[in-house]
């Protein structure tokens, strides 16, 4: 009985991940072609007297896309990166 719980806890870590992996690498390549992501769980955008910044938290991993006069790139990474500032 404990073999088969624990195969099911297996196979149900392996699908939650693997499915995971699909949805990070489908916002990369979303944001990679210019597009917004489809999975944010919350979205910012940030007004400057130059331009924005659109922020999109995901699933462990965030975005930044900068519009600014000092600034225009498009960011992807973990979650702890942090908006860069225009001097």
């Amino acid at each position: 009985m404990k073999k088969v719980i624990l195969t099911v806890l297996k196979v149900v870590v392996l699908v939650i991940l693997f499915a995971w992996i699909i949805i990070v690498f489908t916002d990369y390549f979303r944001v990679r072609n210019g597009n917004n992501p489809m999975f944010c769980l919350s979205e910012e955008t940030k007004e400057y007297s130059d331009g924005s910044n659109y922020i999109c938290n995901g699933l462990g991993y965030k975005m930044i896309r900068y519009e600014r006069t000092c600034l225009t790139a498009t960011e992807f990474g973990p979650f702890i990166i942090k908006e860069r500032q225009c001097e």
